[in-house]
């Protein structure tokens, strides 16, 4: 089956394809119709059925007669110097916008290194007091400490059978 949008399509791109193929210049002034008697056979029956393409055309024809007395400047001999030193300036001035942010993005691996180290070293220190903790005969136990040290705050907790009149 035969997809009536995707050759729509393709028609219209083969036509547009050829309106940038037309010769141009100065001395080659046509208009509308000119222009369509040019056109392939096939093109100009496009064109009566497809609005956009005939469009195309329209805004081709209007361009090349605003652009037909139009005559490109002839480069001075400091051209080129004055276009890369513009093009220099800009990328020095996006540096300086962007200077703190270049700075925190090459720093970025070193503290990472530097946190992944911190970490090793105090997770081997933590491993080692453990172990030695253990070996000395006290618990390792932080939040259950036996350390027999004297809890300060009994005075709180109160039996409840002896509260009891």
């Amino acid at each position: 089956m035969v997809n009536p949008l995707n050759w729509e399509k393709n028609s219209c791109q083969k036509f547009r394809d050829l309106l940038e193929s037309l010769p141009a210049g100065k001395e080659i002034r046509r208009g509308m119709e000119e222009w369509r008697a040019v056109l392939p056979q096939e093109d100009t029956r496009h064109l009566g059925l497809c609005r956009d393409c005939l469009q195309a055309l329209e805004d081709m024809v209007e361009t090349r007669e605003a652009l037909a007395g139009y005559e490109a400047p002839v480069p001075g001999p400091w051209f080129k110097t004055k276009v890369m030193a513009a093009i220099a300036a800009q990328e020095r001035e996006e540096e300086a916008q962007d200077g703190v942010w270049i700075s925190v993005r090459r720093l970025a691996p070193r503290a990472v290194a530097l946190s992944a180290l911190l970490l090793v070293l105090g997770g081997s220190w933590a491993v080692q007091q453990r172990n030695r903790d253990l070996t000395n005969g006290r618990s390792a136990d932080i939040v259950g400490d036996a350390s027999g040290t004297q809890n300060l705050y009994d005075d709180v907790s109160v039996n409840l059978l002896e509260a009891r009149p």
